[in-house]
Parts: C-alpha cells; structure tokens; sequence
C-alpha cells in the first residue's frame, strides 16, 4: 500500500492531469481567436503539490518520466519538457519549505514557473526550429493569456489542493 500511495499514485495522478492539461488547452484555444494560444499548464501547479510528499530522487525520476511522456504527447520531439520539468522539480524540491509558506507564496511560484516553462519551451522550440514565431508574438499572443488562465485555474484549484496535500 506504500508503494502505491507514495510511487504509483502521484505518478497516476501527474499523468491524468498531463491528458488533461493537452484536452484543455485545446478547448481553450478552440474558444479564442486564431492567433489567441491559451495554453493550460495544471501539469505545473499539481507538481508543486505533490513534490511536497517526495524526496527529490523520486521527484526527479517521476518528472523525468513524465516529461518524457509530454514530450511525446506534445512536441514528438523528447527532450524539451523532459528537461524542463525535472529542473523544475529541483528546485521545488529545494526550496519547498520557503514555496509553500503561505498562498501568496504559491501564488508566485506557479507564476513564476508558468512564465518560465513557456519561455524556456518556446526558446527551445525555436532553437530545434519547432516553432517560428517572434518573441513580441510569443509574449502577446501566447504568454500573456497563458499567464492570465493559468494563475485563474491555480485560484480555482488552490482549496482543494490544500485539503489534499497541505
């Protein structure tokens, strides 16, 4: 029953919202105009919950995982979010004592690793010649919605995510 509680279930759950996460997106940028991209990024926001309970070994090697799986769902290109999300976890991991003070804290945080996630994949999507957009296009037409929904969901989903793991 460890087992499943501690290994299996968070990977199940990170999974499910990674699914999640691509079927939302798409409806949120079905609803928008064609240059509008809102793109969810819960993926982020239940890791800064569930990195709360594992040690940085298996939060490392869960996210390893996970990105490797986004990676091929998203990009089919693996490496980027299997970069990303584990140095993400790092640093969640590292310094959760301080992320996870209090609500503003966490508030910041998720923005703060939204922002980065986007600005990262974008610039390695454009370095890998995935994506062919200009920065100012980048910045308007896709971080700032994204921003904006994301931090939305985050304020919607933080009582729960509270009882649960808090």
């Amino acid at each position: 029953m460890k087992l499943f509680k501690s290994y299996i279930l968070p990977f199940l759950v990170l999974f499910v919202v990674m699914l999640v996460d691509a079927h939302l997106s798409n409806l949120l940028t079905n609803l928008f105009p064609n240059n509008i991209h809102l793109l969810s990024h819960l993926l982020l926001i239940f890791i800064l919950y569930i990195s709360i309970n594992l040690s940085e070994n298996t939060n490392f090697i869960m996210l390893l995982l996970i990105g490797l799986l986004y990676d091929a769902y998203y990009f089919h290109v693996i490496g980027i979010s299997a970069l990303l999300l584990p140095l993400a976890g790092i640093v969640i991991s590292k310094y959760n004592s301080v992320l996870m003070s209090n609500r503003v804290s966490r508030f910041l945080t998720v923005a703060i690793l939204v922002f980065f996630f986007e600005v990262a994949t974008f610039a390695l999507a454009n370095v890998t010649h995935l994506a062919q957009m200009s920065f100012a296009d980048f910045v308007v037409y896709t971080i700032a919605p994204t921003m904006v929904s994301n931090l939305l969901f985050f304020l919607l989903l933080q009582p729960i995510l509270e009882k649960i793991y808090l």
